[in-house]
């Protein structure tokens, strides 16, 4: 009771009880309307939105969850992670090299709660170790936060200029370091890693090949010294790391597969023993696309030296048989894996890792069906060939379907996301694009338009371009017969397109992103130029560009 006696009362309730001689018509006494000030030192965006604020540093956590991008905060003040625990010391940086820095570690690494999603991920906790202890790798991150930032259709974006400024800064301190041998191989190749995913970011493939290179001059040079224990690990995630964004990359340019294939995946385990785990059946997976690719870009210089060279290359021939069997083998492989641990998952307590590893496996059959269908249809120029593949393409969308449904439980990040691995948006393009069914088709389009950003493959304007090129393709296009639905068959060879450029997006007039797609079709039409027509150079085509509202 003298503790009671000791507190100050100074919080009177609204009501408090009446006593029996008060009259129960005693006028009730009107709220208040309690005005929640706004924090004067709070972030740009919530200061615009007339939100209260809760400062927290570098980015506010208000904004994060609702995922809207943070414009950090106007006064200089210090910075304090919301990484911590898990990272207690970093290097000093001015507030916006922080905000940019933990922006992209949002974008690349954390969910909406600041955990990492694959902490033994080379984009886990070495990502955010590294990213907050080591100079040149938070530069690194901070110059991706600033082109993603840039890359968003948001009046907080500074624009191309701050974003390649922030680049400028970050590859003189990469350079700096690997000069003076001021940091170790690790870090050096992370920010090389990185710097080459702001190349990509901003679609300069040429430019994010030249780092892919450094990183793997870095790597050999480390493996030759013979690192440490703890360093050769961190170096072997980067490597894996490094291997993912290379086949992504050649998922990408399918049809035009990259010569950048420097780095050799490793063996992976033979026969049955390589689907028993995830990771096993990953690792032969990559291989196989690995492989695959190397035989597309060999096979597809012949592509329009013939009309078809099974008859004039025997060898090419059984090449193509063995790529095939090869990924029939794989898919299988994972089909049965897939099985498996859907019965195990639904059996037990699942928890959000394992749907992850589900639409993993799934993303990657998307990966290998796709390439199964070039690697069948690569002996051809013909555009028809690919009506032949239509239970290949209805697989394709499938599993894309059921990969960003396991991911959509996840919720992995409020922003929207940049992987580095190889998913579903450049398969399901390839259906948008070499699939002429309509139905199939504008599913695959639509499911397209909903995914987020896979290295340089961006799931919104590539629906953009394939809704265009179908409108192009399909346009006096005629039934078989009156009343019937379009299909595929009715879309004829010379009504095809063969390929597509897409250059960096520009604002127009009105300040709308437009992207101005260079489409080509052979000219005159296979059928008419074959034998007086030279389709190997390029005046054998014909160009046009559209500029496409994205």
């Amino acid at each position: 009771m003298a503790m009671m006696k000791a507190l100050p009362n100074n919080h009177q309730p609204s009501t408090s009880p009446r006593s029996s001689g008060e009259s129960s018509s005693a006028p009730t006494p009107k709220r208040s309307r309690v005005v929640v000030s706004q924090s004067k030192r709070g972030c740009v965006t919530c200061k615009t939105r007339r939100v209260k604020c809760d400062e927290q540093k570098p980015l506010c956590r208000r904004c994060v969850q609702a995922g809207r991008l943070c414009g950090g905060y106007s006064h200089e003040s210090k910075s304090s992670s919301v990484l911590q625990p898990v990272l207690k010391t970093g290097v000093i940086a001015d507030s916006n090299t922080e905000r940019l820095s933990h922006l992209a570690a949002h974008v690349l690494s954390l969910d909406n709660n600041g955990r990492p999603l694959q902490e033994d991920d080379v984009w886990g906790r070495i990502f955010l170790q590294l990213s907050n202890q080591v100079e040149c790798v938070k530069a690194a991150a901070a110059a991706f936060g600033a082109a993603y930032e840039s890359s968003l259709d948001n009046t907080l974006a500074k624009g191309p200029g701050s974003a390649w400024r922030y680049y400028g800064s970050a590859l003189a301190k990469f350079q700096s370091d690997f000069v003076n041998e001021t940091v170790g191989p690790e870090s050096l190749a992370l920010a090389s890693i990185i710097l080459a995913c702001v190349e990509i970011l901003s679609q300069h493939e040429q430019n994010a090949f030249a780092h892919f290179l450094g990183t793997i001059q870095i790597l050999t040079k480390a493996y030759q010294c013979r690192q440490g224990a703890t360093s050769a690990d961190i170096l072997s995630k980067i490597k894996d790391a490094v291997v993912k964004v290379n086949l992504m990359i050649g998922s990408y340019g399918l049809s035009r597969t990259p010569q950048f294939m420097y780095l050799d995946s490793e063996e992976a385990a033979a026969g049955d023993d390589a689907f028993r785990e995830p990771k096993l059946a990953m690792n032969a997976a990559m291989l196989c696309l690995h492989r695959s690719y190397q035989f597309i870009e060999s096979a597809s210089q012949m592509r329009y030296t013939y009309p078809g060279w099974k008859e004039h290359d025997p060898i090419m021939c059984k090449g193509q048989a063995d790529a095939a069997t090869q990924c029939r083998a794989v898919l299988d492989g994972l089909t049965a894996l897939a099985t498996r641990l859907q019965a195990e998952y639904s059996s037990t307590t699942s928890v959000p890792s394992d749907s992850e590893t589900l639409a993993e496996i799934y993303a990657i059959r998307t990966q290998l069906m796709s390439t199964l269908i070039f690697i069948l249809t690569v002996h051809s120029p013909y555009e028809t060939i690919y009506d032949e593949h239509q239970d290949e393409f209805r697989s394709i969308v499938s599993d894309a379907a059921a990969a960003a449904r396991l991911r959509r439980r996840t919720k992995p990040s409020a922003f929207k996301r940049f992987s580095t691995r190889p998913g579903i948006v450049s398969p399901l393009f390839i259906v948008a694009m070499k699939c002429r069914d309509p139905p199939l088709r504008a599913v695959a389009t639509t499911l397209l338009s909903e995914q987020s950003r896979e290295g340089p493959a961006d799931g919104h304007i590539l629906a953009a371009i394939g809704a265009r090129m179908a409108a192009l393709e399909t346009s006096t296009s005629v039934p078989s017969s009156p009343g019937a639905p379009l299909a595929a068959c009715n879309v004829l060879e010379e009504q095809r397109i063969h390929g597509y450029t897409v250059p960096h997006p520009r604002l127009n007039g009105e300040g709308r992103r437009v992207v101005d797609v260079l489409f080509q079709r052979p000219s005159p039409p296979l059928a008419q130029g074959w034998g007086h027509v030279d389709y190997s150079c390029q005046d054998g085509w014909a160009y046009w560009s559209e500029p496409i509202d994205i």
